[in-house]
């Protein structure tokens, strides 16, 4: 069953209150209740391009793929690439327990990734 994960990419993005940031972004307390539990059967292009540029994502990364048992091993279907993935703790509470030098260096390369490419 194809379904919404708005809060996955949230997490990813490590927005730790949720319903409060779609709040604060435009959406009402129901609307973004029911984003978030997986309360609705569809979503309006004008909501789903909302959270996208919210979130700094594309369609396909709020949405995951529940494969019915008959097709969990069809790794050929192209809903495939929606398998939920294993969710991993935020970023930031690994980030604590490097020693400073690694953590001066993983901002180095980070750095290096987000400056603009000269064309």
């Amino acid at each position: 069953m194809l379904q919404l994960d708005i809060a996955g990419i949230m997490n990813e993005r490590e927005i730790s209150n949720h319903n409060a940031f779609l709040c604060q972004n435009g959406f009402s307390p129901f609307i973004a209740s029911r984003l978030l539990n997986n309360k609705t059967k569809s979503i309006s292009f004008k909501h789903l391009q909302k959270l996208c540029l919210l979130l700094h994502c594309t369609p396909n990364d709020l949405y995951v793929w529940n494969a019915s048992n008959n097709m969990n091993n069809n790794t050929n279907q192209p809903l495939y690439s929606l398998v939920p993935i294993i969710k991993k703790p935020f970023m930031a509470s690994k980030l604590q327990h490097l020693p400073i030098e690694q953590l001066r260096k993983i901002k180095k390369e980070i750095d290096e990734v987000m400056k603009p490419s000269s064309s």
